[in-house]
């Protein structure tokens, strides 16, 4: 069985991912430190130096290339936007992945984010008192995919880290 985590940045889907990997004794991949990797280069300069176009047709070559290699027992953390692209969606969908939503609140992913920005290129640049509506707003733009694309979803926000692993965890092997 593979494993695709998706949400919104700062759902935890990394750490929830790491934990996840090791109870199943799966590979962990990321796909963003993947396309660190492959690229040399880390995702604020990819932005910085190509935009968000050219990134996400990176993000899908080597979305492409590690999927092929890789046939079974992943757990793959994918960026916010990774599941946003019908190409991206196909490949996890040849490949039987369990697509999985990681979802937290509006205000929590606020919260989280307002002190991360240095790591995430779609952040950088904006002023602080805009900071709040252009999460939302692009969290907006975005849940309707997300919801549609679960195949299973899992809220994190009332429930502790250890508890929310426990509750995939059951559920990945009931089914």
């Amino acid at each position: 069985m593979n494993i695709a985590l998706y949400g919104f940045m700062g759902a935890g889907k990394t750490s929830l991912g790491k934990a996840l990997a090791t109870k199943l004794n799966y590979l962990f991949v990321d796909l963003d430190a993947e396309i660190t990797k492959k690229t040399n280069k880390s995702i604020n300069d990819i932005f910085k130096e190509k935009g968000e176009i050219a990134f996400r047709k990176i993000e899908h070559e080597v979305l492409k290339e590690f999927i092929k290699k890789n046939d079974t027992n992943v757990v793959l953390s994918l960026g916010g936007g990774s599941i946003l692209q019908p190409t991206n969606r196909k490949l996890l969908e040849l490949r039987a992945y369990k697509n999985i939503f990681i979802d937290v609140e509006i205000n929590t992913l606020i919260k989280r984010l307002k002190n991360d920005r240095a790591h995430r290129p779609l952040l950088k640049n904006i002023a602080d008192n805009e900071f709040d509506n252009y999460i939302k707003a692009l969290y907006t733009s975005r849940k309707f995919s997300y919801d549609n694309y679960a195949e299973i979803k899992i809220s994190v926000e009332n429930e502790s880290f250890d508890a929310t692993l426990q509750k995939l965890y059951l559920y990945l092997n009931a089914n």
